[in-house]
């Protein structure tokens, strides 16, 4: 719990919290008068049901409040995962174990009012997605690599359309066209960095928004991935079963073409 404690006491300091200060209540829950408070996560909360997580707890600051996520590894290029809808962090927890092990540095989010974060002020996904780029930015990293599942793919492609300095890539797994107001359709011809889009064929109207938002994409170095069987968003990397192979495959070789760890 030590990584937490001390990166909430730094982004406090640098946010310059002022007022009286609120007490500390559970990621979520609003402070007394003010729903958009920041406020830290209890300290005795756990993580996916496995105390060995407990260290990799972090949280920083969002538009409406704190953000929470696992921060796995110690690499130079940081994959940011963003989480399906009816999901959280923990979601990612094998797949982030894997590449942390590969080298990388692996930042898996909780969306505002998901997992222990606060609930915000109705912002976009794609802008938790952002706030999560500029912790990741703090770490001392070269390069910032954004992977989203289903609803965190399309947030993800929205956000690297939109972040200053631009992200090294990204990479959508099974995302939909459009979700909760935000149109990765529409940003898909703005991204002007490597993109990777991965769904599963048996999911036809995943398969076909990949389909859509690859070809409206103009960088050169676009992929798409279209693989066998109907796993969806984050199964496809965490899950043994028709077209993981696949995508997998799909996956390592994207990024160890454009973002080695």
């Amino acid at each position: 719990m030590r990584r937490i404690g001390a990166t909430l006491l730094a982004v406090l300091v640098l946010a310059g919290c002022g007022g009286d200060p609120a007490a500390p209540q559970a990621a979520g829950s609003p402070a007394a008068g003010s729903p958009a408070a920041p406020v830290a996560p209890s300290p005795t909360d756990r993580r996916c049901a496995d105390p060995e997580l407990n260290d990799k707890q972090v949280a920083f600051p969002g538009t409406g409040g704190f953000l929470t996520g696992l921060l796995f590894g110690t690499g130079r290029t940081v994959l940011v995962l963003a989480p399906q809808a009816s999901a959280d962090a923990c979601s990612w927890r094998s797949w982030a174990t894997q590449e942390a092990a590969a080298g990388y540095r692996v930042l898996a989010l909780d969306f505002a009012g998901e997992g222990r974060s606060q609930r915000g002020q109705g912002g976009p996904a794609s802008g938790d997605v952002l706030s999560a780029v500029a912790y990741a930015r703090t770490l001392g990293v070269e390069r910032v690599v954004l992977i989203g599942a289903s609803r965190g793919g399309t947030a993800v492609l929205v956000a690297a359309a939109a972040a200053s300095p631009p992200v090294t890539a990204v990479i959508s797994l099974s995302a939909p066209a459009t979700y909760a107001g935000e149109d990765a359709a529409a940003a898909a011809p703005r991204l002007a960095v490597p993109v990777l889009y991965v769904a599963a064929t048996g999911e036809t109207a995943f398969a076909a928004a990949a389909q859509t938002m690859h070809d409206a994409t103009t960088d050169q170095r676009r992929r798409i991935a279209l693989v066998p069987g109907r796993l969806h968003g984050t199964s496809l990397l965490t899950i043994t079963d028709e077209g993981a192979p696949e995508a997998a495959k799909a996956v390592t070789e994207f990024l160890t073409a454009h973002a080695a760890p």
